[in-house]
């Protein structure tokens, strides 16, 4: 995979608005997607075409996972995998304790990854306020959480 794919973190509000078309185009939220306070990832093959994404929103030790998203054509190739394993070894570097998540169709995915479902009630307030788990995502949507430490 790595032979072909490369990535590297947003940083421009170009590049932000062509992530969020990527999200939108894979039925993903990204109306509430900023570059501040966050790690937003895009993956690009050799003819530069966006192919995969995901991102972090750092509150103090912990961190929400969010964006995760792999075009059509690479789903089953591992790419979303390696994307988390990016985003988790970031996490890692920034000395994050937990990661959380929002799923309403990859809670499989996640959970052979190592993450565990919690209840909404166990989630730290910090997360709870995100947009993302206050406004965006449905109640009905499953949280997963994975302790780094």
């Amino acid at each position: 995979m790595k032979e072909f794919i490369v990535h590297h973190p947003v940083a421009t509000e170009k590049e932000l608005e062509m992530l969020q078309a990527f999200l939108v185009s894979n039925q993903l939220p990204a109306h509430d997607l900023t570059l501040n306070n966050n790690l937003l990832l895009v993956y690009f093959d050799t003819h530069e075409n966006l192919v995969g994404s995901g991102g972090l929103e750092f509150y103090d030790d912990l961190a929400l996972l969010r964006s995760l998203a792999v075009s059509q054509e690479l789903r089953g190739q591992q790419l979303g995998k390696e994307i988390v394993a990016d985003l988790l070894k970031a996490a890692q570097e920034k000395n994050i304790r937990e990661v959380y998540l929002l799923t309403q169709t990859a809670s499989f995915f996640f959970q052979k990854l190592g993450f565990k479902p919690v209840s909404r009630e166990q989630v730290p307030h910090a997360i709870q306020k995100s947009s993302e788990f206050a406004n965006v995502c449905p109640a009905s949507a499953e949280v997963l959480v994975l302790n780094l430490q």
